[in-house]
């Protein structure tokens, strides 16, 4: 029987890039993004306001996608993404029989 997820990791994935990226301001992720050395200064200032979202938004995203469940859950709890659980028929059933 194989493992079983308990969260969709590509949906969270995407809403805690989207959580990140509305609460912080476009000036951290240009120094974030020179920091990492994916861009050099003079580069950074070329990029408009959008172009620059996008580039976070799938860093972002492609980070949180290649995580673990452990450290996804991790990370949203670093970024205070509020989030809950529904639990499917067969886990309910299960609790109730507990």
């Amino acid at each position: 029987m194989g493992s079983r997820k308990l969260f969709n990791v590509d949906e969270l994935s995407g809403r805690l890039a989207e959580h990140v990226m509305a609460s912080t301001e476009s000036r951290t992720w240009r120094e974030s993004l020179m920091q990492e050395g994916i861009f050099e200064h003079t580069e950074i200032g070329q990029l408009s306001e959008r172009e620059l979202a996008l580039i976070q938004r799938t860093l972002l995203t492609t980070r949180f996608r290649t995580m673990s469940e452990d450290q996804l859950l991790q990370a949203m709890q670093q970024y205070r993404l509020p989030w809950r659980v529904d639990l499917d028929t067969e886990y309910s059933a299960a609790a109730v029989a507990y």
